[in-house]
C-alpha cells in the first residue's frame, strides 16, 4: 500500500514536470503572439500618425523661414541667409500662398513636375498608413513635395520640399523604440498571466491528470490523500466530482469483484449439487416403486422437489455465463414454436399430470428467420415456463413483420405481474413472490435476446393476462 501511494505521487510529480512543449509554455507562447499581433496592429496607425506629426513640424517650421521675407523691404534675402533659414526648418524649399498678398518662397530645390507630390488635407487614415510603409520601403535620398495648412496662418497653404531620409531614420528610430516596449509589454503580460493560469488552470489540471493516471493503473485502490478542492468554480466543480465519481466507482469495482468470486463460487456448488440432486432423483424413482403405500405417495413431492432445486441450480449457472454469441442460422420459427410446446407440456405432465398447459402457435403459415435456434428456444421456454408457473393455463405466441425485425409477442391468460415487481421484472432474483423459483428466467432471456442485437419488454400486464413482445432483427420471410 506504501509503495502504491510513493508510485502515485511519484506520478503527479512527473505530470508536474511540464515537458518543453507544454500546455503552460504554449498558453504563453499564445499571450505573446496575440499581444505582439495587437501591437502590429496599433503600431501601423501609430507610425502614420509620427510620420504625419513629423511633416505638419516641417510645414511649421517651413512658415517660419518664409515669414522671415517680410522682414526685408523688397522680400528678398541674401543666398547664405535662405540657406540659413532653411537649414533650420530642415527643408529645401518652402512656398506660402496666402489670400491677398504675394506669395513667398525660399528655393535651394525648386519642385519639378515629376516631384511626388500630395496634400496632407486630403490624405485618409489608409493613405496616411500607406505613405509611412512606403517611405520606410525607400533607401536613400528621396525628395517629395508635401502642402498643408500652418497653425499660425491658418488661411495660407505651405508647400515645402524634403528630403525623406532624415524623417525616415527617425522613423526607424520611433519602429525600434516601439518594438522594443511591446516586447517588453508583451513579456510582462504573458508572464503575468502564465503565472495567473499556472496557479488557476495548470497545476489543478495536473493533479486531477495525476489521479485519473493513478485510478486508470490501478481502478480499485484507495483514492490519492488529496484534500478535494474549495474552489467554486469550474474546475473545483470537476475536481470534485471526479473524486466522487473515483469513491463510487471503486465500491461498484469491489461489489463486482467479489460478485464475480460469489459468482465463481457458487458456478462450483452448483455443479456438485447438480450431480448430488440427480443421484437423489434416481433414489426417488425408486422409492416411486416402494411396496410402502405412505412411500410411494411421498416420492412425487420428492421428485417435484428435487426438479425444482435441478432448475434453480441450472439457471444460476446459465446466468453467470458470459452472454454467448449467437450461430446465425435459417430456419422455421413455428417448428420451434411447436417443439418448445411439447416440451413444457411434458414438463407440466411430469410436475402435476392434473395440470392443465395449453401453448397456442398463433404464427400461422411456415415464418423463416435467422437466428440461433437453441438460444431462441431458451427463450420461449423461459417465457412459457415463466408463465405457467405464475397460474397461466394457456400462452399463445404471435408473430408480424416490422420492417427489418420479426416482432414475436408471447401472451398468457395469468392473474399478470404485480405492480410492486414491474419496474424490477428482467432484474436478475426478481421472483414477484412466487415460491420456488430462482428469479433468473426473464434476466436470461433478455440477454438472450440482446445478443441477437433485439430487446425484449412487458407490452401489457393486467388480471386478464401478460404480454412480452421482442424483436429480432435481419429476418428473412
Amino acid at each position: 500500500m506504501a509503495a502504491d501511494i510513493t508510485l502515485r505521487a511519484g506520478a503527479r510529480q512527473n505530470l508536474r514536470r511540464l515537458p518543453t512543449f507544454g500546455l503552460s509554455w504554449r498558453i504563453l507562447g499564445l499571450v505573446i503572439a496575440a499581444v505582439m499581433t495587437a501591437e502590429l496592429l496599433l503600431f501601423l496607425p501609430s507610425i502614420a500618425r509620427y510620420r504625419l506629426v513629423y511633416l505638419e513640424q516641417l510645414i511649421e517650421s517651413g512658415t517660419l523661414a518664409a515669414l522671415a521675407l517680410d522682414a526685408t523691404p523688397d522680400n528678398m534675402v541674401t543666398d547664405d541667409v535662405k540657406r540659413a533659414l532653411l537649414n533650420h526648418a530642415r527643408v529645401d524649399a518652402v512656398v506660402l500662398v496666402e489670400p491677398n498678398k504675394p506669395r513667398r518662397a525660399l528655393l535651394n530645390i525648386p519642385p519639378r513636375p515629376d516631384m511626388p507630390t500630395f496634400n496632407l488635407k486630403e490624405r485618409g487614415a489608409l493613405g496616411l498608413i500607406w505613405d509611412a510603409l512606403a517611405t520606410m520601403s525607400r533607401d536613400g535620398a528621396y525628395y517629395t513635395r508635401v502642402g498643408g495648412e500652418s497653425m499660425r496662418l491658418p488661411k495660407a497653404m505651405v508647400w515645402i520640399v524634403v528630403d525623406e531620409l532624415p524623417m525616415r531614420i527617425a522613423m526607424y528610430d520611433y519602429t525600434v523604440r516601439v518594438l522594443v516596449l511591446s516586447i517588453i509589454i508583451a513579456l510582462f503580460t504573458a508572464a503575468l498571466l502564465y503565472l495567473a493560469l499556472r496557479w488557476l488552470v495548470i497545476r489543478p489540471l495536473q493533479d486531477l491528470s495525476a489521479d485519473m493516471v493513478a485510478f486508470r493503473r490501478d481502478p480499485e485502490e484507495a483514492g490519492s490523500d488529496r484534500p478535494p478542492s474549495n474552489r467554486n468554480d469550474e474546475i473545483g466543480v470537476v475536481d470534485r466530482e471526479f473524486q466522487n465519481l473515483q469513491r463510487e466507482l471503486r465500491a461498484s469495482l469491489r461489489q463486482k469483484s467479489r460478485l464475480a468470486e460469489v459468482g465463481a463460487a457458487s458456478n462450483k456448488i452448483n455443479h456438485d449439487l447438480r450431480n448430488i440432486l440427480s443421484t437423489a432423483r434416481l433414489l426417488s424413482d425408486r422409492l416411486a416403486h416402494s411396496g410402502d403405500e405412505r412411500t410411494r405417495k411421498l416420492a412425487p413431492t420428492i421428485l417435484n422437489t428435487i426438479d425444482r432445486a435441478t432448475r434453480m441450480a441450472s439457471e444460476a449457472i446459465e446466468y453467470v455465463r458470459d452472454r454467448p454469441t449467437p450461430r446465425l442460422e435459417l430456419f422455421d420459427l413455428a417448428d420451434l414454436v411447436d417443439e418448445v410446446g411439447i416440451t413444457l407440456q411434458e414438463q407440466g405432465e411430469d410436475s402435476d399430470p392434473n395440470t392443465l398447459r395449453n401453448w397456442v402457435n398463433a404464427l400461422g403459415s411456415e415464418r423463416r428467420v435467422r437466428a440461433d435456434r437453441d438460444l431462441l428456444y431458451r427463450v420461449f421456454v423461459n417465457l412459457g415456463r415463466n408463465a405457467f408457473d405464475a397460474g397461466a393455463s394457456t400462452v399463445t405466441v404471435r408473430a408480424e413483420n416490422g420492417g427489418d425485425h420479426v416482432l414475436i409477442e408471447v401472451s398468457d391468460n395469468g392473474p399478470g405481474v404485480p405492480g410492486s415487481v414491474v419496474a424490477q421484472l428482467f432484474r436478475p432474483f426478481t421472483t414477484g413472490g412466487r415460491a420456488g423459483g430462482a428469479g433468473l428466467g426473464l434476466a436470461i432471456a433478455r440477454d438472450l435476446v440482446r445478443a441477437h442485437g433485439g430487446d425484449i419488454a412487458m407490452a401489457a400486464t393486467g388480471p386478464g393476462g401478460t404480454t412480452f413482445r421482442f424483436s429480432l432483427p435481419t429476418t428473412v420471410h
